[in-house]
């Protein structure tokens, strides 16, 4: 007995090259020229950014943070000195914190001027203390 069926296969035998019906391309597309497989890339592009990246945002000044601090806790005269220094540095350095060393610089004239007017009040019971002890006022 004879075997009548043909076997199989996935296509016609010539699938794979080109025809003059598929415009000199070869199989999957790619050309068969050799000038134009020349000119195009063997891998696609990569992909653009979708987005630019943050640009580094500017360091902290260290010295208003720490006039903030001093502010704060209510130290009179060194955050008024160490807040000019820093808003000087901020401003030389393109530094970050202008907003911080400014209330802290504002907190240590507030805290200056309290301190200032309990001296004068304590230098003022003084002097009348003084002026009733001569006078001999009781």
């Amino acid at each position: 007995m004879t075997n009548t069926t043909a076997p199989l296969t996935d296509g016609p035998a010539d699938a794979g090259t080109p025809t003059a019906a598929t415009d000199d391309t070869a199989a999957f597309g790619q050309p068969t020229d050799a000038h134009a497989s020349a000119s195009i890339p063997a891998y696609p592009a990569a992909p653009q950014q979708a987005y630019a990246p943050y640009p580094p945002q500017p360091k902290t000044n260290t010295l208003g943070i720490i006039t903030l601090v001093l502010g704060v806790l209510g130290f009179g005269i060194v955050p008024v000195v160490t807040g000019h220094i820093a808003l000087s540095q901020i401003k030389n350095r393109g530094e970050d914190g202008r907003g911080l060393t400014l209330a802290g610089l504002i907190l240590g004239y507030v805290t200056l001027a309290g301190w200032l007017a309990v001296a004068f009040f304590w230098i003022a019971a003084a002097g009348l203390a003084v002026i009733a002890s001569v006078t001999g006022a009781r």
